[in-house]
């Protein structure tokens, strides 16, 4: 992939506001269509995703554009198969929670004392904000993994409140299976 490519694909995350949107089928603004010998196939697009590339292809009218917008991230650190991370809207998601986090607790908990009564009114506004996010169909099954969100002081940093979060994101539709039966 070429600089202006990784630019053209940077400027359309940009753009795009809903961090669990797929890009799929996005134009590339500024990049010419490759002769039709250079184009890949859809076999050579799979192998480009199997193996953490961002695969481009033509579409209607001669316009380059995001095949699916993934990571290099393709396999864990014991070198074992793992899609966690694959989409680079899943890492968008991750990032989009941890601000929205961060920014409401920041605006709520400007001056607060870390008391005992502190983690339950922390706790509170992040399940706000979950919920809200779920809304908006940026992360989802809020109320069922409510239990799993924990605020606690933290034991060796007595200025310190820590929070376990966990977050269930909204995947993309990147694959559609079919079946036609026959009917006679």
């Amino acid at each position: 992939m070429s600089k202006l490519q990784a630019a053209a694909i940077a400027a359309v995350m940009a753009y795009e506001e809903d961090p669990a949107r797929p890009l799929n089928t996005l134009a590339l603004t500024g990049i010419a269509a490759p002769p039709i010998a250079s184009r890949l196939s859809r076999t050579e697009q799979e192998s480009c995703l199997s193996n953490g590339v961002t695969p481009l292809e033509v579409g209607p009218g001669e316009i380059v554009q995001i095949v699916r917008a993934i990571s290099t991230y393709v396999q864990d650190a014991q070198g074992i198969d793992d899609v966690s991370l694959l989409d680079i809207t899943t890492m968008r998601t991750l990032d989009y929670v941890r601000k929205a986090i961060r920014t409401r607790v920041a605006l709520r908990f400007p001056r607060e004392k870390l008391s005992s009564k502190t983690p339950d009114k922390v706790r509170d506004q992040i399940m706000d904000v979950l919920y809200q996010l779920e809304d908006l169909e940026i992360v989802e099954e809020v109320a069922a993994n409510e239990d799993g969100v924990i605020c606690e002081r933290d034991l060796q940093d007595p200025n310190r409140l820590d929070a376990k979060i966990p977050c269930d994101v909204v995947n993309g539709l990147h694959v559609f299976a079919g079946r036609i039966d026959l009917l006679l």
